[in-house]
């Protein structure tokens, strides 16, 4: 009669493996969330904007960076009032603000100062 003499096969080794590596790296972009998360929604930029939201410019005059934030807050720069990016200008009386990219290729915002 035949005796095996060599190493003992495991088959459902392999797979127990794989699903362990799954289960670690899983936990390490869990862990990783947990730890790099502030508890602040992300910041929305300008071009998701509608009326009646507030923009705080993070950049410059000549170089606007534009995000929306809470009318209330004192960070507060612009109030839009006009979402003109299907008309493509706005009236002479508000600041304009044209963002290009997004889903809607190009994005013009008629603004208004916010004062404090």
């Amino acid at each position: 009669m035949f005796t095996p003499t060599g190493p003992v096969r495991r088959p459902w080794l392999r797979p127990l493996i794989a699903l362990g590596a799954v289960i670690v790296v899983g936990a390490g972009f869990w862990v990783l969330t947990l730890v790099t998360n502030d508890g602040k929604p992300p910041a929305k930029v300008a071009r998701d904007a509608v009326v009646g939201d507030c923009l705080e410019n993070r950049g410059t005059h000549a170089d606007p960076v534009l995000f929306t934030i809470g009318c209330s807050d004192a960070k507060a720069d612009y109030k839009v009032m006009i979402n003109a990016t299907r008309r493509g200008a706005c009236p002479p009386e508000f600041d304009e603000y044209t963002e290009r990219g997004g889903r809607l290729g190009e994005t013009t915002l008629c603004l208004t100062p916010v004062r404090h």
